[in-house]
């Protein structure tokens, strides 16, 4: 993190040739469009919208761990508030990414704000996440210049907060509002969303703070050991034990229907293999990490718990990715009289290289802002 490390240098020259990746297949994309997508008339939700929903909805967990010292007043918490904020800023801008150039263009995304519709579930989604990167841009320069308990501090502080509450309830509600989808619809995929949002979000913090504690020798520091190793991963194994519950009831309530749609959506939805009615990206990416956390020894274990946030953070895009494709797997109307009783999807490699550019522009800003940007700083006062 420091320059110092001989690693330092390989890993800017591997996320600079993912990024040069990454320019080629925008500029491609730009050019031609969808085409490079393996999208069709029924399949129009494909991996680079998953990794947006993926990405934002951690950039919203991690303002929510934020607002515990910033909103709440947990002075212990402090010493990681800067931290969290710019990683939520540059996980929410891997996001962006992602968005853009499954819009096709970035002037998309500028029209869209430009041209608003009130009713439309999308812009909102869209308008709080560009409000929420603005106000979390805002906060991060105040705590930067020292100002953490100015009022105008405080209050982006709270709007951010409040921000984050709502955006994956906006993101859920894109799909609980589309009736014509019956797997889609109702209001446990906004809570579930508001859920994965708090989980993911402190399964990345836990993650990159253990990578990072170990490169930069603070792994078994007082303050990391006290808070990141103990506190925070307590809070991972209580917000994985609520997603767990609520899984089993989803999974329950789905299984117990005979509405058409739901016998489709089990024929598809265990896009990566299954065991009975459970996918394997619950298996792994869920299950499996939270029991693993309810083990004192491995909780206890640095090795132990990035492996469980290491799957918790990995599993959450691959669990997104079932229920949006599985969702729309099922062709309706006249269209379901053209293709298949459900519809297979594999990303192409057009699709992949927009999942390892959001990723390596999240992480390149994760590598700079923690060498000069002095995330470990807390309030003087």
């Amino acid at each position: 993190m420091n320059g110092k490390n001989g690693l330092y240098p390989i890993w800017l020259g591997v996320l600079g040739i993912a990024l040069m990746a990454g320019l080629v297949a925008a500029a491609f994309i730009f050019m031609q469009g969808h085409v490079l997508f393996n999208a069709n008339d029924v399949l129009i939700w494909t991996l680079p919208l998953g990794v947006y929903i993926f990405l934002a909805l951690a950039s919203s967990g991690l303002t929510l761990l934020s607002a515990l010292p910033l909103v709440f007043g947990i002075k212990k918490y402090e010493p990681f508030a800067k931290r969290l904020v710019f990683l939520a800023i540059a996980t929410l801008c891997g996001g962006f990414v992602s968005i853009g150039l499954e819009l096709g263009s970035i002037f998309h995304m500028i029209y869209i704000m430009l041209s608003p519709n009130l009713s439309s579930p999308i812009w909102w989604m869209g308008a709080i996440y560009s409000v929420e990167l603005a106000v979390l841009a805002l906060k991060f320069w105040k705590m930067h210049t020292g100002d953490y308990h100015s009022s105008f501090s405080k209050l982006m502080g709270t709007v951010s907060f409040v921000l984050a509450l709502i955006a994956p309830l906006m993101i859920g509600s894109v799909f609980g509002l589309t009736e014509s989808r019956a797997t889609y619809f109702g209001p446990m995929m906004s809570i579930y969303c508001l859920l994965m949002a708090f989980l993911s979000g402190t399964a990345l913090f836990i993650l990159y703070s253990m990578v990072a504690g170990r490169i930069t020798a603070k792994a078994s520091s007082g303050e990391y050991a006290a808070v990141v190793y103990d506190d925070f991963t307590l809070i991972l194994t209580y917000a994985a034990g609520i997603v767990v519950a609520f899984t089993l009831l989803k999974i329950a309530i789905e299984s117990s229907t005979t509405i058409p749609a739901f016998l489709v959506y089990h024929s598809f939805e265990h896009l990566f293999g299954s065991i009975g009615v459970f996918g394997s990206e619950v298996i792994l990416g869920l299950f499996l990490p939270f029991v693993l956390l309810l083990i004192p020894a491995v909780r206890g274990s640095v090795g132990g718990r990035i492996l469980a946030s290491a799957l918790i953070f990995v599993g959450s895009l691959a669990r997104h990715m079932e229920i949006l494709l599985a969702g729309q797997s099922h062709p309706v109307g006249p269209k379901a009289e053209q293709f298949p009783q459900y519809v297979q999807y594999v990303p192409s490699v057009w699709e992949l290289l927009v999942l390892v550019f959001a990723l390596a522009v999240m992480m390149l800003l994760f590598t700079l802002g923690e060498r000069y940007l002095k995330l470990n700083e807390a309030s003087a006062n």
